[in-house]
C-alpha cells in the first residue's frame, strides 16, 4: 500500500471523553487516548514524593485490595489521597472494560527513558499515563513503511520491528492523558500492535509513569 493511501486511514482515536477508550476494541484501532485535564495536586504529590518512591511499585493487585496496598506503599505527602483515587479510578475502568478482577500495576519514577526505542509489547493491551514529566510517544501505523523511498533514506529511522518512520510522524501523549495501546498478543490482531517508546529525558528531568495491564 502506498504511503499516501495508508495515511488516508486512521489507526488511532483521541477524545476528551473516556468513552473513547472503548474504541480499542475496533479491529482497525491500535491506540485510543482519553485526553483529560492534568491535576496539579497529583503532579505536585509525585514531584514531592519522587525520591521516596524508590524503585516504585510493580505487582499484580486485586481491585478489592488495591486501595489499601497503595495506601500502605505510597509515601506520605500532600495529595496522596488524590493520587490513590486516580490510580484506583483508572484500574476500575480497565477491569470493567476488559471484564477482569486484577491489574498488573507498574508505577515507576524515572530519570532516563525506560524503553528509548520504538517497539511493540508482547501483551494483549496496556493502559499508560504519565503523572509527572512528558508523556509516552507513539507512531500511527498508517505512517510506517516497510522500506523508505530510495531518494529519502536519510530522513527515515527504523523501529525495533523493522518498520521505517520519519521524525515528523512521532505523536506524543500529554501528561495525564490515558492511552490504551494494543500489544502483539491481542487476539488475532498482531499487525495492529502499537509502536511506542518512552520519551527522551534531559539531565535533571523527572518522570512518573503508570502502566496497567488487565489480568
Amino acid at each position: 500500500m502506498e504511503l499516501a493511501e495508508k495515511l488516508s486511514l486512521s489507526t488511532w482515536r483521541s477524545d476528551d471523553s473516556p468513552l473513547v477508550l472503548s474504541d480499542i476494541f475496533s479491529p482497525n484501532i491500535s491506540v485510543a487516548i482519553w485526553q483529560r485535564q492534568a491535576s496539579s495536586v497529583i503532579s505536585c504529590y509525585f514531584e514531592n514524593a519522587f525520591q521516596s518512591l524508590g524503585m516504585g511499585m510493580r505487582s499484580v493487585f486485586s481491585m478489592k485490595s488495591l486501595e489499601q496496598e497503595l495506601n500502605n506503599t505510597l509515601p506520605e505527602y500532600e495529595g496522596k489521597k488524590d493520587a490513590i483515587e486516580d490510580i484506583y479510578l483508572l484500574s476500575d475502568m480497565l477491569t470493567c472494560l476488559f471484564d477482569c478482577d486484577d491489574v498488573g500495576l507498574r508505577l515507576v519514577p524515572l530519570k532516563s527513558a525506560m524503553c528509548p526505542t520504538f517497539h511493540i509489547d508482547n501483551i494483549p493491551v496496556r493502559l499508560v499515563t504519565t503523572y509527572l514529566g512528558s508523556g509516552t510517544q507513539w507512531l500511527p501505523l498508517e505512517a510506517l513503511q516497510d522500506q523508505p523511498p530510495k531518494q529519502q533514506k536519510q530522513g527515515f529511522a527504523k523501529t525495533n520491528s523493522g518498520a521505517y518512520y520519519k521524525q515528523s510522524h512521532i505523536q506524543q501523549m500529554n501528561p495525564f492523558d490515558v492511552g490504551l495501546l494494543k500489544g502483539k498478543a491481542w487476539d488475532k490482531q498482531a499487525k495492529m500492535a502499537a509502536v511506542h517508546r518512552s520519551c527522551q529525558l534531559q539531565k535533571n528531568d523527572k518522570r512518573v509513569l503508570l502502566t496497567l495491564d488487565p489480568m
